[in-house]
Order: structure tokens, then C-alpha cells, then sequence
């Protein structure tokens, strides 16, 4: 009755076995509903293939489908596309946070950039970039700088109102600190710890963006296998599959990046 108690108690918590417990339990009873629908024929298994069936089409995929190859290239897409947006992003986000001309000459424009609609774009890439691996690259990078440049400023501007980082900023004025001691010591590792769950945040919106840029003049990648799987209507359990594998890439690619922010921030986690 206590353990019963504690799962119905308005904002309470449970230790960390019946956690543990509770996420397995909600994966079993997911993976059986996903069972159950096309097999009662509630939902036709051209439309939603049995998980069964999609896990027996990873063999064509690895054989047929060279599957290896185009998770590769998609992740080699990711991390170029988030390697370059975030070298332009970071240094230019710093200089329109920090100097009032480029704040207030450029901050409205980075804002409204944020609204671009990006699938709409794609033909504007190719006729700049060409059809090749370059141009998915940066369709990924503008997709995700356009996030990332505002997050940056908007930490910057975070400043003013947070009590502890103001008392710290100021510390270091009555220290008589200059201003590259300032950037160095106090902006930089309090915008950048804050700024790296900003990224962290991105990786599902940066695998729709690959996918989308992949299903453009179809080369290869993970999105490319979705536009064939899909084009070819009989190969659904194919969609399904490369789905579940985005699914997975991104949950340790969320895992492995949160992992990475406590060892360079561990400062935040004391």
C-alpha cells in the first residue's frame, strides 16, 4: 500500500528502483500496444507494420540497403553541420551580447531569423551550394545557427536578471578586472555552461533537418533510405525501422552530449 501511495501522491517521487522499474514497464506496454493495433487489424499493416516485422527487415537493411554506410554519412552530416554552426555561432553570439553597436544594430534581425521556414529553403541551398554532400551540410548548419545565435545572445541578456551571475559580474569590475579578463573568467564559462543544454536540446530538431536535406536529390543517409522506403509504398516496415534507428542515434547522441556538458561544466552539477 506505501509503494501504491507513493505513485498517487501529487508531486511526489519514488526512489530510483522503482523508477527504473516503471520505465521498463512503460517501454513493454508501449512495444505491446504498437503489437496489438496491427494485429487486431484496428490499423492496416501496410500502414502500421507489427514490430516484429520491422525488426526482421534490419537484415535487408544491412544487406540490401548497405545500412552502415548510410548511418554513417548521416552522422557525418550531423556532426559537420553542428561543428560548423556552432564556430559561427558562439564568437558572433558573444559580439552582439557583448558591444551595444552590434546588439542593437543587429539583435531584432537574429530574432526574426528564427521564423524562417526551413523545408522552404532547401531550393535557395542548391542553387547556392550545388547538389552534392556540401549542401546538406549547410542546410543542417543554417538550421541549427539560426537556433543557436539568439540562444547564445538570449544567455548573455540572462545576466541581468539572474541575482548570483549579476553579483559575480560585478565582483569582477570591483576587481578592477579588464575586459578580456572578464570574457575569459566570467562570460565565457557562465554563458557557455547554460548555452550547452541550448545544444543539447537541438540534436531533434537537427535529425528532422538531415533527414529533410538527405531526401533532396537522394544520395545517401538515413533520410534517403526514408524517401525510398516510402516511394516504393510495399517497404513501410523499412520506414519503420530507419525511424526506430534515428530514434536510438539520438538518444545517445543526447545521452553522450549531457555526459560531455557535466565533464567540461561539472562546476553546475556541484
Amino acid at each position: 500500500m506505501g509503494l501504491v501511495k507513493k505513485l498517487f501522491t501529487f508531486a511526489g517521487n519514488v526512489d530510483k528502483k522503482t523508477e527504473l522499474a516503471l520505465n521498463i514497464l512503460g517501454w513493454i506496454l508501449l512495444i505491446f500496444l504498437w503489437w496489438l493495433v496491427p494485429t487486431m487489424g484496428w490499423i492496416k499493416s501496410t500502414i502500421l507494420p507489427s514490430p516484429v516485422d520491422v525488426i526482421k527487415c534490419f537484415k535487408t537493411l544491412f544487406v540490401d540497403r548497405n545500412l552502415v554506410y548510410n548511418t554513417g554519412y548521416s552522422i557525418f552530416i550531423n556532426m559537420g553541420g553542428y561543428l560548423q554552426a556552432m564556430a559561427i555561432a558562439i564568437p558572433l553570439g558573444f559580439l552582439v551580447g557583448l558591444l551595444p553597436f552590434f546588439r542593437h544594430l543587429v539583435s531584432k534581425q537574429i530574432e526574426a531569423i528564427r521564423f524562417t521556414p526551413l523545408p522552404a529553403t532547401t531550393g535557395i541551398f542548391m542553387a547556392l551550394f550545388g547538389l552534392g554532400l556540401g549542401v546538406k551540410v549547410q542546410f543542417l548548419a543554417f538550421g541549427i545557427f539560426v537556433y543557436l545565435l539568439p540562444a547564445i545572445t538570449q544567455r548573455i541578456k540572462d545576466i541581468e536578471t539572474d541575482d548570483h551571475l549579476k553579483a559575480l559580474q560585478q565582483t569582477m569590475w570591483t576587481l578592477n578586472a579588464s575586459p578580456w579578463m572578464t570574457l575569459k573568467h566570467f562570460y565565457i564559462p557562465s554563458v557557455l555552461s547554460r548555452f550547452s543544454m541550448d545544444v543539447i536540446n537541438l540534436v531533434a530538431v537537427s535529425w528532422t533537418y538531415i533527414v529533410i536535406a538527405e531526401m533532396v536529390n537522394a544520395q545517401g543517409g538515413l533520410g534517403s533510405m526514408i524517401y525510398m522506403a516510402t516511394s516504393r509504398g510495399s517497404h513501410v516496415d523499412q520506414l519503420y525501422a530507419v525511424l526506430l534507428l534515428i530514434i536510438f542515434i539520438g538518444f545517445v547522441q543526447d545521452k553522450l552530449l549531457k555526459w560531455l556538458d557535466r565533464k567540461i561544466f561539472n562546476f553546475k552539477y556541484a
